[in-house]
């Protein structure tokens, strides 16, 4: 199972369309875009959070990605809505490990569902960091909101 048996500590929805430009020959969503359409889920949570990323670049701290699950369950094609959920289970650690579940609008069957796991790195030693305590601060906060 890609998701784990417990409730989320968080949960961040947002709606996207699928455009044009990143559908293939067929008027499906290429399978490579779901990674960024995790990006743009993931940067938008950390924006609404509290927490830019160019913020914690210029405190040093770099979070990239070293692992990433797909699971392609129907498709979307071109102009169709979304309901994008990021979902995180546990607290950070040195690890962010986040998940996505996409659905099409009108649809409450999943069309994709994604893993990904991040890494805190110090951006001059380029070695992995526990989680910056502001960064679990502002993540404690939006959890408390929602």
């Amino acid at each position: 199972m890609m998701f784990p048996d417990h409730p989320p500590i968080l949960t961040y929805t947002m709606p996207l369309r699928s455009r044009y430009s990143e559908t293939d020959k067929m008027g499906v969503v290429y399978h490579s875009r779901y990674l960024e359409y995790f990006e743009v889920i993931r940067t938008e949570f950390i924006r609404e959070a509290g927490l830019p990323y160019a913020e914690m670049e210029r405190s040093g701290v770099m979070l990239p990605v070293a692992r990433v699950d797909v699971r392609y369950k129907r498709p979307i094609r071109y102009d169709e809505l979304m309901d994008c959920q990021l979902r995180i289970y546990d607290e950070p650690t040195v690890k962010l490990v986040t998940y996505y579940d996409i659905r099409l609008k009108a649809d409450p069957q999943p069309a994709v569902l994604g893993k990904v796991e991040l890494v805190f790195v110090d951006m001059k030693t380029r070695r992995p960091i526990r989680v910056p305590d502001s960064f679990l601060k502002k993540i404690h906060d939006y959890a408390a909101m929602a």
